[in-house]
């Protein structure tokens, strides 16, 4: 065995990575990802909570850049004890903001605390997608010359309620990127990759299986009202995908197939199922996922309202209690479940995106309950579409 330990030597033959860039410009550009065996941090913060907020701030300081607020940003540190420097928190402030501008659609809400609560959820939003991109990458790396195989993020959780770049927050409620987390790391995805200077669209299957699997991958392109859209690529493609490691299953360019479609209202719907077995078993298991890639960004595209409707069905605390989330109308992305203070709550599935006349069950674990179970009757539901809405 060789030790490699403070090897710093650069490329994709030694050694990890680490990787933070505050410019959001850059947040999906594969080529600014770095090369490595191991990418053993990389990050950004998001605000955590409305509800996780009021357990530490007045109700007058509950907006997104009130001195309260940025005094509990310590991204850039202000110093030593000085809570005057409000230059590098602004910075840091400033960073979630211009994310959240440009790859979605921010809130202008009329109500000034819903408007806060929108704000700090669509942060949250961006962490997640900024993560989830980066975590496709470095899984992919598998079959790449890299042979990368494995990443870790910075970080888990809070030790307070502030902006940070933790998935779970300081009483234990998951933020959008745990949930992301949760899915992108499933042990076979399908996930889209998208070189935005010469178009070439490319769907890659990866697999943390020790063992070969095979499957199909489907794939179909919709609008966000739903509408089918015939667009020439494969609807289906064979999937043999080696132990640790990836394949691709569809290769097109955009500025060919997309060139008669307004890329604002058009999406890619991936689907993968194979059959593969866990490590350290001989049992068959069928392995799922589903991914998402639209042409344009959140920000430019022709969202709609999707009519989503939750409903709780079995018995609260119970073991058999789920909740039924419905998209009536459209394309529903970025659905989130969300529930008061009171409770600790996660959900065995959140931040998804849901077809028009979809639903899904979604069953959930309670960590904590103060509330005798009243705290269902205040699980709520929404999607981007929310952000439009004053």
């Amino acid at each position: 065995m060789i030790e490699r330990y403070e090897n710093k030597t650069e490329g994709g033959i030694y050694g990890d990575t680490d990787y933070y860039n505050y410019d959001s410009a850059l947040a999906f550009n594969y080529s600014s990802y770095p090369v490595g065996r191991f990418s053993n941090e990389f990050g950004y913060h998001s605000m955590p909570s409305l509800q996780t907020w009021r357990q530490a701030v007045d109700e007058e300081d509950l907006w997104f850049n009130s001195s309260t607020i940025q005094l509990r940003n310590h991204h850039y540190p202000a110093g030593g004890l000085n809570t005057t420097n409000f230059p590098n928190t602004t910075k840091g402030m400033g960073e979630m903001t211009v994310a959240a501008q440009r790859w979605y659609p921010v809130p202008n809400k009329e109500d000034p605390i819903a408007n806060f609560s929108a704000w700090c959820h669509t942060t949250q939003i961006f962490q997640a997608d900024f993560y989830q991109s980066q975590i496709m990458f470095y899984r992919r790396g598998s079959g790449m010359p890299e042979r990368q195989l494995g990443s870790l993020y910075w970080q888990l959780e809070d030790i307070w309620q502030a902006p940070t770049w933790a998935s779970i927050e300081y009483d234990g409620r998951w933020k959008v990127l745990h949930y992301v987390a949760k899915d992108i790391y499933q042990p076979v995805v399908v996930t889209p990759f998208w070189n935005r200077t010469t178009g070439l669209l490319e769907v890659y299957v990866t697999s943390d299986l020790w063992t070969p699997a095979t499957g199909t991958a489907n794939f179909s392109w919709v609008t966000y009202a739903g509408t089918p859209l015939n667009i020439s690529t494969a609807t289906s493609a064979p999937v043999a995908v080696g132990a640790l490691n990836t394949t691709r299953v569809l290769s097109a360019n955009t500025n060919d197939i997309l060139a008669s479609v307004n890329p604002a209202d058009a999406l890619l719907v991936m689907d993968v199922s194979v059959e593969g077995a866990l490590p350290n078993t001989n049992a068959t298991t069928t392995f799922t996922h589903r991914n998402w890639w639209h042409a344009s960004t959140l920000a430019d595209a022709k969202l709609v309202d999707p009519g989503v409707s939750v409903a709780h069905v079995g018995e609260v605390g119970g073991g058999n209690g789920k909740f039924v989330v419905t998209a009536e109308k459209g394309v529903a992305a970025w659905v989130w479940l969300d529930y008061p203070e009171g409770a600790v709550v996660f959900f065995d599935e959140n931040a998804f995106w849901l077809l028009p006349g979809e639903s899904k069950e979604v069953g959930y674990t309670m960590q904590k309950d103060e509330t005798g179970g009243a705290w269902v009757d205040g699980v709520t539901v929404g999607s981007l579409w929310d952000n439009t809405v004053p």
